[in-house]
């Protein structure tokens, strides 16, 4: 039993170490080394050594790395969406605007966990917090249109989502990086 709490704790320790920290600050990692107690002494608690790591803070991409990168993590969410409006004008069913929706919704949340998680250029640096809160923005009315019964419910959700995202600087983005405009062609 004490075992398990102090695994539970340690586990808490976790999760406020990793909490607490900035995208660009080290995060420590502690982890708990625990001694093997005697049976001869059953009151005696398990003695619990912390043991902590650092992770180093991760060098901020140049321009021309960022520019590579942010096509790379940009790239799914941008053809899920593509993929989802040509399913939509040829006339696909609901089943399927739903699926290609669902997956809107799943490329979105990782395209805005991964632009949070990298040490951008402080040129961009702004404009990709932007970006990712108009992907969280947006998230939830791709969530309604994954679960819609209609054509007509759908529409009105993804209006919403494509309202939710109208203030998205990822032209901006594109111009400070160096990159082309957005084409849809690249994503279909």
């Amino acid at each position: 039993m004490r075992g398990v709490l102090a695994i539970a704790g340690v586990v808490g320790l976790l999760g406020v170490a990793g909490c607490g920290a900035g995208g660009n600050q080290p995060v420590a990692v502690v982890t708990s080394s625990t001694s093997a107690v005697s049976s001869a002494e059953p009151s005696a608690a398990p003695r619990s050594t912390p043991i902590v790591t650092a992770r180093p803070t991760p060098a901020r991409l140049t321009t021309a790395q960022a520019g590579k990168r942010y096509l790379t993590v940009t790239r799914p969410y941008n053809v899920a969406l593509e993929r989802f409006e040509k399913a939509a004008n040829s006339g696909s069913s609901v089943q399927t605007l739903r699926a290609r929706a669902r997956s809107v919704a799943a490329t979105n949340l990782a395209e805005s966990r991964l632009l949070l998680s990298i040490a951008w250029p402080t040129s961009v640096a702004a404009q990709i917090r932007e970006l990712a809160k108009a992907d969280a923005t947006a998230r939830p009315y791709w969530l309604k249109v994954a679960a819609s019964d209609s054509l007509s419910e759908m529409a009105g959700h993804i209006r919403r989502a494509s309202a939710a995202g109208g203030n998205n600087p990822a032209a901006e983005i594109r111009k400070l990086l160096g990159l082309p405009k957005y084409d849809e062609s690249d994503y279909s």
